[in-house]
């Protein structure tokens, strides 16, 4: 099966209903606002085949949208039964795991690429959970990181107007564990290297999905400007591509 059709029948069962999102028009599917950062991931990763690829968090499926048609994609992750069966119509396995509590995962056969897309900022025990992300690789195995940026401009704009930039605490039981706490590059650089990782890239850089995309067009098309003519430190999000080491 081509890359062409694998799409549309991912699109077919994992995307058929609505999506429904405060910031984007109503309908838009999860793989067209995400889809520059799940592009630059393919590049950063040489478009990987026949690789065996753990995503973890993955609903909404994004990852098995764009890597999957010629890998084995293994979705770790809380889900409903019925995403689970969607997952398993296109051929992919998932496997249910509390982030937070993730023993599980040194049963696992050991990944060539780990995908940690939008993940961290979740975790209410982050140290614990990257030790676990060194078990699962095997050596010579990469990861891929992005999270939010603890010094993107939009926190810093609402901590100016005494706004939250984080989740209350109550969303920890609740289906979305909600952004707990946000990193810095030069943190997350020297706990990967301290845990058994070279680092190949760690970049700030910019997630912005295209202006027409937001509910509030005008809206979006500032926030994108604001945001490209800042200096990169305040960017949007932070990425790092690590190896475990041999």
């Amino acid at each position: 099966m081509g890359m062409s059709e694998y799409k549309k029948m991912v699109n077919n069962i994992l995307f058929n209903e609505e999506f429904y999102d405060l910031l984007f028009k109503d309908g838009i599917k999860p793989f067209q606002k995400d889809e520059i950062r799940f592009e630059r991931a393919l590049v950063a990763l040489n478009h990987p085949e026949g690789k065996q690829i753990y995503e973890l968090g993955p609903y909404p499926g994004t990852g098995m949208y764009y890597f999957g048609a010629n890998n084995k994609i293994i979705g770790l992750g809380n889900s409903s039964a019925d995403f689970q069966d969607k997952v398993r119509k296109i051929g992919h396995n998932l496997i249910s795991i509390n982030f937070d509590n993730t023993e599980e995962i040194k049963h696992l056969i050991k990944a060539d690429i780990v995908l940690v897309m939008e993940v961290l900022e979740h975790i209410r025990m982050p140290y614990q959970f990257l030790q676990k992300l060194v078990k699962l690789l095997r050596p010579g195995g990469v990861a891929y990181l992005t999270t939010n940026n603890r010094s993107y401009i939009g926190y810093i704009i609402k901590l100016l107007f005494n706004k939250p930039i984080l989740d209350s605490i109550d969303s920890e039981g609740s289906f979305y564990p909600g952004h707990c706490r946000y990193y810095g590059l030069c943190e997350l650089n020297e706990i990967f290297s301290k845990m058994g990782f070279t680092i190949l890239q760690a970049n700030h850089v910019n997630f912005l999905p295209d202006a027409s995309l937001y509910k509030n067009v005008v809206f979006g098309a500032l926030k994108n400007f604001l945001i490209k003519i800042l200096p990169i430190r305040f960017s949007t999000h932070i990425e790092i591509l690590i190896k475990k080491n041999e």
